[in-house]
C-alpha cells in the first residue's frame, strides 16, 4: 500500500495493434486490468478480450499476470506460449488475439493523498448507511466515512433432505447432485451460482444419508466444503482489495472488485451491500466523467 510521500509505482505499457498502430500507456497504480470493459486501464476491442481478460500487479519488484476466469477459453500468448499465469519479464512479449504488448513497472514520484471525486460522492450517503450499522463498522483512514461490517458470504450448514418416500430420497439426491455440479461449473462466472452450489450439495448430502448412501453422502458434503472454502477465500481477498482501494482512491481499482462483490453479495441485503450499490455509483460517474474529459 503506498502511504503519502511513499514513491508510487505503476505499468507502463507500450500496445501493437495488427494494423501497426501503436500506443503507449501508462497506468498509475500496482494493479492493471486489460480488457473490453470500460473499467479496464488497458481497453482492447470486445471482440478480441474479454471484458476482464487479464490482471497484471506488481509483486516484489517484477510484473506478475494473472487470466481472469471469464478468458480461460482465449488464454493469453506469453513469448508464443499460451499461459495461465506467471512472471511477465521485462522485454517478454504478450498477445491477446492479435495485440501485442509489452510492459514495465515505472515510478510515479510521491503517492499523494487527494481523493478523487467519487471519494467525496459517498461521503453523505455512507454516512447514512453507516447510522444503521455504527456498531459495527469499522474506522477508516483519511477521514474517508467508514465502510459497515461485511456479512458472512455463505450461512450456517443447516440442509435437510425434503420429506419425499424413502424411494425418492436417493433419485432426489442424485438430482441435486447434479445441479449443484452444474452451478459449480458456472460459479468462477456467476458467484451466486457457486453459493447456491453450495446448497445444493448439502442437501443431496442429507439425502443420500437418509437413504443409506453414506459415501455418496461424504462425497457431497465433501464437495460442499471445498466450495464453501473458496469461494470464502474469494469473497475475503476481494473485500481487502477493495479496501485498499477505496482508502487509496484507486478508482478503476475499485470497480474491478465491485463488478464481482456486488452480485456475490446480492443475497446479503443490508449496510454493507447499500454502502457497495452507493460506491458503485460514485465510481461509475467518476469513470463516466474521465471519458467525457478525453479526447
Amino acid at each position: 500500500m503506498s502511504k503519502s510521500g511513499d514513491p508510487q509505482l505503476g505499468f507502463r505499457f507500450r500496445v501493437v495493434y495488427a494494423d501497426g498502430r501503436q500506443e503507449q500507456i501508462t497506468v498509475d497504480s500496482e494493479r492493471a486490468l486489460i480488457g473490453s470493459a470500460s473499467h479496464c486501464e488497458l481497453r482492447l476491442p470486445p471482440e478480441i478480450a474479454a471484458h476482464e481478460h487479464v490482471e497484471v500487479f506488481a509483486h516484489e519488484g517484477n510484473v506478475q499476470f494473472a487470466t481472469r476466469p471469464y478468458a480461460l477459453l482465449a488464454l493469453p500468448v506469453l513469448d508464443g506460449v499460451a499461459t495461465v499465469e506467471g512472471r511477465w519479464a521485462g522485454g517478454s512479449s504478450l498477445r491477446i488475439g492479435n495485440v501485442q504488448m509489452t510492459v514495465e513497472i515505472v515510478s510515479l514520484g510521491m503517492a499523494k493523498a487527494k481523493p478523487p471525486l467519487w471519494a467525496l460522492f459517498i461521503a453523505i450517503p455512507a454516512i447514512a448507511i453507516t447510522a444503521v450499522g455504527v456498531a459495527l463498522a469499522r474506522p477508516v483512514e483519511r477521514g474517508l466515512p467508514p465502510i459497515p461490517e461485511a456479512p458472512v458470504l455463505v450461512g450456517a450448514k443447516d440442509a435437510k433432505c425434503p420429506d419425499v418416500s424413502a424411494e425418492q430420497r436417493p433419485v432426489l439426491a442424485a438430482e441435486k447432485l447434479r445441479i449443484a455440479l452444474a452451478k459449480r461449473e458456472r460459479s468462477p462466472f456467476a458467484p451466486q451460482d457457486g453459493i447456491e452450489a453450495i446448497g445444493l450439495f448439502e442437501v443431496s448430502a442429507a439425502c443420500f444419508r437418509v437413504a443409506g448412501q453414506a459415501q455418496q453422502a461424504t462425497d457431497a458434503d465433501e464437495a460442499a466444503n471445498l466450495l464453501r472454502t473458496k469461494l470464502d477465500e474469494d469473497y475475503r481477498l476481494r473485500r481487502v482489495r477493495l479496501e485498499h482501494a477505496y482508502r487509496t482512491h484507486q478508482t478503476n481499482a475499485a470497480k474491478r472488485e465491485l463488478v464481482v462483490l456486488i452480485p456475490m453479495t446480492a443475497h446479503r441485503r443490508g449496510p454493507y451491500t447499500e454502502w457497495l450499490a452507493f460506491l458503485d455509483r460514485a465510481v461509475n460517474a467518476e469513470l463516466d466523467q474521465r471519458g467525457k474529459l478525453q479526447p
